[in-house]
């Protein structure tokens, strides 16, 4: 890692240790890691760390936002990407996610008519479209402004 790569995983660091007091996460680990395509992934577990997950997501998702704006400025100003897990939320929020939409692409192909999914986030979004990205009997789309956006899933032609 460069210098600059180190003050954004010590800001990172820093920052989630922070927060997990503050939400009074019991014994809490801390880890923050480069992925392999060299953005850094920060993790909190420990007992209490689903009240940073908060409803739906919404907690996670800011503190993620918020993570990237200290990253960035730590290591001057650059874009880079942050994850933020806890408690392995992502990894259980993405199988939900790839489930529904094979349940919508069932769905679809049973009626023979699109299925509109609830809002989500770009990054929900994201999830789904890959999951069915190798599907050829369906196609999926965006519709709506955020954040209403919302995917539609409907038999390929």
């Amino acid at each position: 890692m460069s210098p600059e790569s180190t003050a954004g995983a010590t800001a990172l660091q820093d920052l989630l240790t922070a927060v997990a007091g503050a939400f009074g996460v019991t014994d809490p680990v801390v880890s923050v890691s480069e992925d392999d395509e060299g953005g850094l992934v920060g993790a909190i577990t420990g007992a209490g760390s689903d009240a940073i997950i908060g409803r739906g997501g919404e907690v996670i998702d800011a503190l993620q936002y918020l993570a990237s704006q200290v990253v960035s400025r730590a290591e001057g100003g650059g874009r880079r990407r942050v994850n933020i897990d806890a408690d392995g939320y992502r990894a259980r929020r993405e199988a939900a996610l790839v489930e529904l939409a094979n349940r919508a692409a069932d769905e679809a192909l049973e009626f023979g008519e699109e299925i509109e999914l609830d809002a989500m986030t770009p990054h929900d979004r994201r999830i789904v479209h890959m999951a069915l990205k190798e599907r050829t009997d369906v196609v999926t789309r965006s519709e709506g402004e955020e954040p209403r956006r919302r995917i539609i899933v409907e038999p390929a032609d």
